[in-house]
């Protein structure tokens, strides 16, 4: 008997929310449904150790998109998604082309924009040449005080510390011993997303590496001279430095036809399908989360994915936890540390989630790069977790996560100017 395939599915977006659900999809529908990838980019492109990149620790990993589509029995479509009509089953692509869906996934991630202005803007998709000039400055004795900045609204701020702790590891490695670094930061305690025990291990690491830590104030930066003059919003001295980093903080897709905020994220339930939509569902970056985290798109994307295997005839999956733990590896320049406050020196286990020490936890994707460590079932009591749910951190965290994206709106068209700036050149 010839399969039914007429259950058509599309996944918008080639990230990681993307890729884990067309795995997902394979394992869980098989053959009872055609997927189709809608994707602009020609590779998918594993981020993360882009920030060790300049330190010569890490390298990003990039997988043609064509092959994977190739590996999933995915048809791999190049052009993006510019709207959905949910009520039609058919969503509209920036090249005018209008293709038909009975279950649609959103996962086209976060555009970002510069968080603070006059700063050196650097994220884990940037250019690595950036920092690899700040480093041969700092080496060769022109840069003596650096500022890393985590602007206040939507951002992932891990990489911003990882930054500042493998530059100074960097600068003493290279007989730099006086150069000041300063880490300003929003949050009341460093990466209060993960809890309390992560924000301890953080300053200790920083305390170490000579990082003076800045916490509670949103920065400007402003031109002083032939350097650059650090405001704390909250008040305090300004600081005088020769160079400040920042990464960007990001805006939402704001797609036609999907239910958004004002910031253009995409609004969901607690099972991924988007608000009053019927059979769309969205996953990642782009979703209303003040939580932009690799592993938590993962867990989004294959809770999606079983959703619409179940729509296409395939036997139901258990939805499993409710509330998924967030967990983390900070790249400190020596070695990567378990952000539960474990000591590094390997008092406790730690399993790596990446090949070869990674930092996204996910399902389907590990195994699919060939990473044979990957946590299995049978390895989940030797992995480090951080006992921190995202049902505590909305809890928690959120209400003033969301206070600080307010500053700068999505709908700025100078927003809008530098989202689209930043994005040509991503």
């Amino acid at each position: 008997m010839t399969p039914d395939t007429s259950f058509n599915v599309i996944v918008a977006g080639g990230g990681i929310a993307g890729v884990e659900a067309l795995l997902a999809l394979r394992d869980l529908a098989g053959d009872r449904a055609q997927v189709t990838l809608l994707s602009p980019d020609d590779e998918f492109v594993y981020r993360p150790f882009s920030v060790a990149a300049p330190f010569g620790l890490g390298h990003a990993e990039r997988i043609p998109l064509r092959k994977i589509g190739e590996d999933t029995g995915a048809r791999w479509v190049q052009d993006a998604l510019a709207g959905v009509d949910d009520a039609a089953g058919t969503v509209r692509t920036d090249g005018g082309e209008e293709l038909p869906f009975d279950a649609l996934l959103v996962a086209v991630g976060a555009t970002p924009v510069v968080g603070v202005e006059h700063a050196t803007t650097w994220w884990p998709g940037g250019d690595p040449e950036v920092l690899g000039g700040l480093l041969r400055d700092v080496s060769e004795g022109y840069v003596k005080s650096l500022a890393f900045v985590v602007p206040s609204g939507f951002v992932w701020p891990l990489p911003t510390y990882e930054l500042a702790l493998m530059t100074a590891r960097e600068a003493k490695g290279m007989g730099q011993d006086g150069v000041a670094i300063t880490l300003l930061t929003p949050e009341q305690e460093p990466l209060a997303l993960f809890g309390p025990q992560a924000g301890a291990a953080l300053r200790e690491e920083l305390e170490r590496a000579g990082v003076r830590l800045v916490t509670g104030t949103a920065a400007s930066v402003r031109r002083a001279g032939s350097g650059l003059e650090v405001t704390p919003a909250a008040g305090g001295e300004p600081l005088l430095v020769e160079r400040a980093i920042a990464v960007p903080r990001v805006i939402g897709p704001a797609l036609a036809g999907l239910p958004a905020d004002d910031e253009g994220f995409v609004r969901t339930g607690a099972d991924g399908r988007v608000e009053g939509l019927e059979r769309t569902w969205a996953a990642g970056d782009g979703t209303a989360s003040p939580i932009k985290l690799g592993g938590l798109a993962t867990w989004q994307a294959g809770r999606a994915a079983a959703a619409i295997a179940a729509l296409a005839g395939a036997p139901a999956e258990a939805p499993g936890d409710d509330a998924p733990v967030l967990e983390g590896v900070l790249m400190t320049g020596v070695e990567p540390r378990p952000l539960d406050g474990a000591d590094p020196q390997g008092r406790r286990a730690h399993v790596p989630l990446w090949h070869p020490a990674g930092k996204v936890a996910g399902r389907w994707l590990p195994r699919y790069v060939g990473d044979e460590r990957a946590p299995a079932a049978q390895e989940a009591e030797r992995a480090v977790r951080v006992e921190r749910t995202v049902s505590d951190v909305r809890a928690v965290d959120a209400a003033g996560l969301y206070d600080l994206s307010r500053p700068i709106q999505a709908n700025s068209a100078e927003i809008r100017r530098l989202g689209s700036h930043m994005h040509g050149h991503h």
